[in-house]
């Protein structure tokens, strides 16, 4: 299991890879495709801190 730190970490890759406003749809997609499988446990907490990161304010 992933870490919170390494949650967070690969969260923000994906944002720096696809920007913050094409991230969103990228894991709502792999979210929907992967369904509730708990071995994608780590992915669904990473979604949740990619969605975190894009709704907070830009810095």
């Amino acid at each position: 299991m992933m870490s919170d730190r390494e949650v967070w970490l690969k969260a923000w890759a994906v944002i720096e890879t696809h920007g913050p406003r094409e991230s969103a749809p990228v894991v709502a997609m792999l979210l929907d495709i992967m369904g509730d499988d708990p071995d994608n446990y780590d992915w669904a907490r990473v979604a949740k801190a990619v969605d975190a990161i894009n709704e907070g304010p830009l810095q």
